[in-house]
């Protein structure tokens, strides 16, 4: 079964999201010795992650893994039984630390490791016989000489190094690290913000500096940063995840057919096909941001953007398992791409696309036009970009969401269907917003509806009072997203409802903004426009939210929805034509996804071989502040 695959690729990330829940993890009091080693046996509980746990028990992940190798798949569940290795575990008194021997260990060198007397050895352990060697198993006991001791993993080094900290035997490795010498003044901050890695990065790296001042002079590993190959996971779909390239061939996803595809579009060149998700997970970034919200006490969260790409990647997952049964081999490279084009230059350069036959995303529209720029004929399915500008200048593009002309056009339609409608669009000092205006307004005129531009010149919409229609329904449409500007608009448009007819509509994201009123909302009858429209009693919807919940312990959102659907509809078509796949889109075809419908159709002015999503939905809000589909009006009551 898919689990939580998704640590593999970025546990810092859910390392934030722990940290910002703030989920209490209780040191079990169950153990278990095998082999000569003591393991916790820790219970997962709700809100758990493997980062969380590894911290409470002062563990490393990767030996968390090694010994519990169906982690290696993401596994953890509510109940599940996990081993965490026991190194140095505390009496419970606190005096003593508690060793468990190993094999081949002998007193004398344990001696010098925890820096003990074998006096005070004997007398922490007066059941042990001073003429019998200490056993592979046994829990021996060694005095804590301050407090320090009892969180610090004690390290064996030679005498001469205590004046030198940061002195190692360990040869230079130049090609995987940077060796930065200490100067006046550095703190471990400084050095982390100047190489852009985390704390627990750097003293991962350089055990010894994780508890004591830095030394001017001494010398430190920074690990470089990486390279294109290394930010990708492969995961075979049948249950394994590889983090490198060599993975790749041995990666695919076996079943059996259920249904016999047109013969005469039936791509049969191959039945293996490799998928490459290419998202800006921003893992560095959002680190530094936690470090930061950390030392200002404010709450955690991670970036917005890096939220969206993790739900949008979850949603392909969970989809994915709806393939398991098909004659289809599919390898899902994950890539982590970042905000500009340098990830993807030196993927480029290093032929890491030449065997994709499509490709999920990217998340930018400079990163969109740089990829088509290189003609490399492979289908882009597009969850975030919503620009048409490149539908019209590129093949092989489809916006899985609807673009900003189907928007207007939709929005359009919607106007055309209220009786005495009074459409007034506000443009703001942007030329985006100034551009968007000037394209609803020929939507609106397009569909029939009367319809002016006002100016919003910072501070308030000017002639706005002069024109507003009594008796008729005015239309507001805002075409900026500044949160001021928003709030400015509402406040003004709001002294006007009391004796007119007024609906606004703006994008839904103004609904995040902690600066206006919720009431504003309603007496403005607040209207937005939306993708998806899900309807819970829907069994499949069911099903969908039911696996994702039991993969990921949480509740899927809209990018999870619409990564659903998009697997769903272009697997099958993948599987008929491979990288010719737009060439048999039907645009009559309407899918009924869990997300709501999807009809993808290719535009008047659109390159033949790119499509949008054409299906829009228009909420409005009710009084008791839910908001309900007014358009198109044959939908469902129950998607809200």
């Amino acid at each position: 079964m898919l689990k939580r695959i998704i640590i593999l690729l970025i546990p810092a990330i859910f390392a934030v999201c722990a940290a910002s829940a703030q989920v209490n993890v209780e040191i079990s009091q169950e153990k278990v010795l095998e082999n000569g080693q003591k393991f916790y046996l820790h219970t997962v509980q709700q809100g758990q992650t493997l980062y969380s746990i590894c911290k409470a028990y002062s563990a490393k992940e990767k030996d968390v893994l090694n010994v519990n190798p169906e982690l290696q798949l993401g596994t953890l569940s509510i109940g599940q039984v996990i081993k965490i290795p026991i190194e140095n575990e505390i009496s419970k008194d606190g005096k003593y630390i508690v060793y468990t021997v190993k094999k081949g260990e002998t007193l004398y060198s344990l001696l010098k490791r925890f820096n003990t007397t074998e006096k005070e050895f004997y007398d922490a352990n007066p059941k042990l016989n001073r003429n019998e060697s200490i056993r592979a198993g046994d829990d021996i006991y060694f005095p804590i000489k301050d407090k320090s001791d009892a969180n610090t993993t004690v390290i064996d080094i030679k005498p001469q190094e205590e004046t030198s900290p940061a002195n190692t035997e360990t040869p230079r490795d130049d090609a995987k690290y940077i060796y930065h010498t200490v100067e006046k003044g550095e703190t471990l901050y400084k050095i982390t913000k100047k190489y852009e890695i985390s704390i627990d990065e750097l003293t991962a790296e350089n055990p010894s500096i994780a508890d004591r001042p830095l030394s001017i002079g001494e010398t430190i590993r920074i690990p470089r940063k990486q390279k294109a190959e290394d930010n990708v996971t492969v995961i075979d779909l049948s249950g394994s995840v590889n983090n490198n390239d060599n993975a790749e061939n041995n990666n695919n996803y076996n079943g059996s057919e259920t249904e016999e595809p047109d013969s005469a579009s039936i791509y049969t060149d191959k039945k293996n096909f490799t998928v490459a998700l290419l998202m800006s997970f921003e893992t560095g970034a959002n680190l530094r941001d936690l470090a930061s919200q950390e030392k200002r006490k404010v709450p955690q969260k991670i970036r917005t953007a890096t939220e969206r790409a993790v739900d949008f990647y979850s949603g392909c997952l969970v989809a994915l398992e709806n393939f398991k049964h098909e004659d289809i081999h599919i390898t899902f490279r994950t890539y982590d791409i970042g905000k500009d084009n340098t990830i993807l230059t030196e993927m480029v350069d290093a032929g890491k696309l030449d065997d994709v036959d499509m490709i999920l995303g990217p998340a930018y529209k400079s990163q969109v036009d740089y990829l088509n720029s290189l003609n490399l004929g492979i289908p882009m399915l597009l969850p975030f970009v919503t620009d048409e500008t490149v539908l019209k200048n590129y093949p092989n593009n489809i916006m899985l969401n609807p673009s900003k002309q189907d928007i207007r056009n939709e929005v359009a339609k919607y106007a055309a269907q209220i009786d005495n409608c009074n459409a007034l669009i506000i443009r703001g000092t942007s030329d985006d917003s100034k551009s968007s205006s000037a394209k609803y307004l020929e939507a609106m005129r397009n569909a029939g509806v009367t319809a002016s531009e006002l100016d919003f010149n910072g501070s308030s919409i000017e002639a706005i009072g002069n024109s507003i229609q009594k008796g008729k329904e005015n239309l507001i449409v805002v075409t900026f997203e500044n949160e001021m500007a928003i709030t400015r608009v509402l406040t003004q448009v709001f002294k006007l409802c009391e004796n007119n007819k007024i609906t606004l509509i703006a994008d839904p994201k103004i609904m995040n903004y902690e600066s206006i009123d919720p009431n504003y909302y309603a007496e403005v009858n607040y209207t937005y426009y939306s993708n998806i429209s899900i309807n819970y009693k829907n069994l499949d919807v069911k099903s969908f939210i039911s696996k994702f919940h039991n993969a990921f312990l949480c509740e899927p959102n809209t990018d999870a929805y619409i990564a659903a659907d998009a697997i769903n509809y272009f697997i099958p078509l993948l599987q008929q034509a491979g990288k010719k796949l737009t060439s048999i889109i039907d645009q009559n075809h309407v899918q009924e996804g869990i997300g709501g419908k999807r009809q993808y159709v290719s535009a008047s002015g659109y390159n033949p071989k790119s499509y949008s999503n054409k299906e829009v939905y228009i909420y409005t809000i009710q009084k008791d502040y839910s908001f309900s589909i007014v358009y198109p009006t044959n939908e469902n009551t129950d998607n809200k």
